[in-house]
């Protein structure tokens, strides 16, 4: 026995690896569900307008054509790519081109599909559009926006795009036409969304030097909305600012060194440190 039970903890070592293994390739296999429930793997197919192609091997050699019609999806079943975190990352520290190069190859992958279940195609798409956004190309902007209002995908998808246009119109100092969208982002879309459009608020009155209306804008950020915490940084920069702009340096200071102390990788906190010498 003290000699079969080092082959037989060996072997059970190897079947426990294998079926991992094995459970691994399936968790992570990327597969179209059919209505009639038919399988297909995503690398057996090719994909050309309106069709997933198979190519069959044919008994004389060669292969036959098999297509299964696109419409005859009923979701796909595919991992989250991890690169989308990545691109995120990238959006939120202000680097759109790095974002938009990885971004790009899986919006165009996920498109025939941007309303099947299991498409990654809409979150793609809102973060290649907040990619879009960090640049100047009014034009990409603009069409990404409204392919997205479009889309059918949603209050926090169709309102993300009329942010974005009315970040393009407070850019053109169109500040009313930007302020009718933002109203009716309050009125219509999901608390992210409406959060960044008071940023938005802020930001156009800081513009105009209306520092009060600014801070009010501002301060609904840590006050309504706190536990959205990717948009602190950039409601406390503004805080600060506004403080900063009526008079108010103690305060100015305080939320800056707030905005250092709780968020110091941030680009916002580098401006802070810079604009308050800290």
């Amino acid at each position: 026995m003290s000699l079969r039970l080092p082959h037989f903890t060996c072997l059970s070592q190897l079947t426990g690896l294998c079926l991992a293994l094995a459970f691994s390739s399936v968790a992570h296999a990327q597969r179209y569900i059919l209505k009639n429930g038919t399988q297909i793997n995503a690398a057996d197919v090719t994909l050309s307008p309106g069709f997933l192609v198979q190519q069959i091997p044919s008994p004389g050699g060669g292969s036959v054509e098999k297509r299964f019609p696109i419409a005859d999806i009923a979701r796909l079943d595919f991992p989250e790519p991890e690169e989308l975190d990545t691109a995120d990352g990238l959006v939120a520290a202000g680097k759109g081109d790095e974002a938009l190069q990885i971004v790009q190859p899986i919006y165009r992958q996920f498109a025939p599909f941007s309303k099947l279940p299991g498409s990654y195609w809409a979150r793609t798409a809102e973060l290649r559009l907040k990619a879009l956004l960090l640049g100047t190309d009014v034009a990409a902007i603009t069409s990404a926006a409204r392919e997205l209002m479009q889309s059918g995908q949603g209050p926090d998808i169709v309102g993300t795009a009329k942010l974005a246009l009315a970040q393009l119109d407070a850019r053109a100092d169109r500040e009313s036409l930007a302020n009718i969208m933002i109203e009716e982002i309050l009125r219509e879309a999901t608390p992210s969304v409406q959060a960044r459009a008071w940023l938005l608020r802020g930001d156009l009155a800081a513009k105009r030097s209306s520092h009060i209306e600014a801070l009010e804008a501002y301060l609904r950020i840590p006050a309504f909305y706190g536990t959205i915490e990717e948009l602190m940084p950039a409601a406390l920069l503004g805080a600060a600012r506004a403080y900063k702009g009526y008079g108010d340096n103690n305060r100015a200071e305080r939320s800056a060194l707030e905005l250092v102390d709780n968020y110091s990788d941030t680009v916002q906190a580098a401006q802070a440190k810079k604009e308050f010498k800290l």
